[in-house]
This record gives C-alpha cells, structure tokens and sequence, in this order.
C-alpha cells in the first residue's frame, strides 16, 4: 500500500482526534506535557517497549503543524491496518462533510435526466436543506422569507458532489462543526451564545423535518385525517418541504433521499457511520398538495408599516397606475416588497427614487407565491436616508431577489 500525504491527512484533523484514534486502537498514552505535547505507543506483543509518537497539543504554536504531520507519518508506519484506513478515510471521504444525496428515479437513458425533471432535482433538493436551516431558528407552516440569513449563510458553504450513473443523484457535502449564526455578526462584535447551529444540526433538522412529511402523508393517507400536518408543524413539516417534494417526485417514477453522517470525529471514535434514508412516490403527491394548500392558508394577510427604499419601478404608460419595490428596512419580515400604487403616489415614489429618499407606507401585506405584496398603500411620508456618518443608519439588511 502506497503511504498518503500525511501533511494533507494532518490538514483535516486536531491533535484530540488523532489520539482518539490512537487510544481506540489499542494504543497506550505514556507522559507528556499538560497543553504542550503527549505521547503515544502501541502494545507489542512482546511486552516490550517500542518508540512512540510525540502529539502535539497546542495548536498556537509555529511548529504544531509540522509535529502534527511527523505524528501522522509515524502512527501511519508504526500502526496496523485499522490506523492505516481511518487515517487514510479521513483525509479524503470524510474531509468533505455529511453526505446528502438527493436521488430521483426517471425512466431515460442512463445517467441521464429529462432537462425539466433535473431541474426539479435540483430545486428539490435545495429546497429541503433550506427548510432545514430555517426549522433551526424557528418552526412554521409558511416561511416565506422568514430566517433568510441563517438559510443562505448555510447554503453558501455547502458543496455540490458529482452525479452518479444509472440513476440521477445530486450530492450535498455538509461542513458538519462549522457554525452559523441566526443574524450577521458585524466585525469586532462577539459570536452570540444563542443562536448558534452547526451544519450537522442543521442537516439533522432537515431529515427530521423530512420524516414528519413522511409520517404525516401516510397518515393522511391511510385516514384522511389532515391532523398529522398541523400537528408535524412542529418538527419543521412546513409549506416549503411539501413543494421540495413535490419536485423531487415530479415527472419521476420515485425520490428518496440519503443522509449519510461523516466527520473525523466520528470516523476516529471508531463508530459506523449513522445513516437515514427516506423514500416518497408520484402516489405522494396530492397529499403533499394538500398539505400545501393547508400550510399556504395559514400566511394570512396583515396589516404593516413598512419603510423602504424604491429600487425598481414599472409603468406601462405615462399617467396609469405602476407597481414599485422596496427594499424593506423596518416593519416587515419580508426583505423586498411589491406595491401598486395609483398615479400621484407612483410620481411620488419616482421622485423618492430620484432624490434616495425613502418611503414610509402603510397597507395591507400579503404573501402570493414568492412575493410579498402591499395593497391598499398609503404613503405616510417620505424619509432622508441619512449617510452613515451623521447618527442614524438606515441599512437594508441581507435579502433574497425577488424580482
């Protein structure tokens, strides 16, 4: 067997997984220096003593990343094959994250797909891990773009593998002990203690929510009972996930989706890897319309005061109606707005434009598809949008494109 890299190995592991890995293959720790260094050497047979590995254990040091690749190299020529293959998983396998797969079942050439039908697969599946990251902060039956910053944050760091022949898979890596925040930490301010959420919590939020869509249609299914979807509202089951579904289902003769947990942590505990698998059909589709269409009723509309900047503007003729959008600085959860206002006040929301003003507006908020409206407006006033040297910053926040 052909030795690795072990500077790459050492780049995927701390010197506390690597004598997890020794201490769990039979290796004996024998003195060392509290928060400086430990060694390590395995049992021989014979009884006698043999050379063992120096771990470095500061990782402030110039040199922890020299001694950590030495330690490698050495448990590598001085262990057997167990040592041999976790160090060797580690650095390539496992150094990509938690493993989803998101796999649809089309009857087409194979390792091909209908143009459409991947595009679901992949709206599907990013979709799903969405819902995920959202059900972290917070459980609803409508999200809209409520927790958009902990979900895009999330996303951002995930990897996309390559697809598989014979049938048609996207495969997600999951940085499974980075963390993201549930709002955006400005420079210089400290990391929250609350609203913190790994990528295996987030990733375990998504099978759990994946399985409450599962119990709550076969439920549905064998009773026609709708209880089982409110009732799974609270395990992340949420209008988003059923249209997830459904596009993971959609044209296709099946989906099913695989988790497979991997990190050096596991891996060198010596444990098998936890895996979960779930499965939906074309028969799930109209229970998961159903409970769309349930899940969709509950975003109610609402009354607000929302000011905003206007950032795009549409007429079709001079002296008609037009619909603005504002970029929602307060009042609204929602981070983009369309409104449709008569004559004078689309002039005025030009001249706001113009001048980078901004408007503050009342009316009556509600959800359509993917895009939040304001009807009935009233233009209440128009707002300075003071630069941020004088006082009081106005600052749009980190949003989703909605047009």
């Amino acid at each position: 067997m052909n030795a690795p890299d072990f500077r790459e190995i050492a780049r995927h592991l701390t010197d506390r997984q690597l004598a997890l890995a020794l201490q769990n293959n039979g290796w004996q720790k024998y003195g060392g220096q509290g928060n400086l260094y430990s060694r390590w050497r395995p049992i021989s047979e014979g009884g006698e003593r043999v050379r063992g590995v120096l771990l470095p254990q500061d990782a402030e040091t110039e040199d922890y990343f020299e001694l950590l690749s030495q330690a490698v190299a050495q448990a590598w020529k001085m262990g057997d094959g167990d040592i041999r293959s976790l160090l060797e998983r580690a650095a390539t396998l496992h150094s990509l994250g938690d493993e989803v797969k998101f796999h649809k079942e089309t009857r087409s050439q194979r390792g091909t797909i209908p143009w459409t039908a991947g595009e679901d697969l992949h709206a599907g599946a990013q979709k799903s891990m969405v819902v995920g990251a959202k059900t972290r902060k917070s459980k609803a039956a409508y999200f809209g773009n409520a927790n958009y910053f902990l979900a895009k944050s999330f996303l951002d760091s995930v990897l996309m593998g390559q697809t598989e022949v014979g049938s048609y898979v996207i495969t997600a890596y999951v940085p499974p002990e980075e963390v993201y925040t549930e709002r955006k930490i400005n420079p210089g301010e400290t990391m929250p203690l609350l609203g913190r959420h790994t990528g295996r919590d987030i990733t375990l939020g998504m099978v759990d929510a994946l399985s409450a869509a599962r119990e709550s249609v076969d439920h549905f299914k064998a009773s026609g009972s709708t209880h089982g979807f409110v009732e799974n509202v609270r395990r992340g089951f949420c209008y988003e996930l059923t249209q997830a579904v459904r596009a993971l289902i959609r044209d296709s003769d099946g989906a099913e989706i695989e988790v497979e947990l991997n990190s050096a942590e596991d891996l060198l505990r010596g444990e098998p890897a936890q895996r979960h698998r779930l499965e939906f059909s074309p028969s799930d589709y109209s229970a998961l319309e159903t409970a769309g269409n349930i899940f969709a009723a509950t975003a109610a509309a609402e009354y607000v005061t929302v000011l905003g900047a206007v950032t795009q503007l549409e007429r079709p003729k001079p002296g008609e109606p037009g619909v603005v959008r504002l970029d929602v600085f307060s009042g609204s959860r929602a981070k983009k707005m369309r409104v449709r206002l008569k004559v004078e006040d689309y002039d005025l929301a030009v001249d706001a434009h113009r001048n980078n003003l901004a408007l503050r507006i009342r009316g009556r908020q509600e959800v359509e598809g993917r895009y939040f409206w304001l009807y009935d407006p009233e233009i209440l006033e128009l707002v300075q949008i003071r630069p941020e040297s004088s006082g009081e910053t106005i600052e749009p926040g980190e949003q989703e494109g909605l047009f």
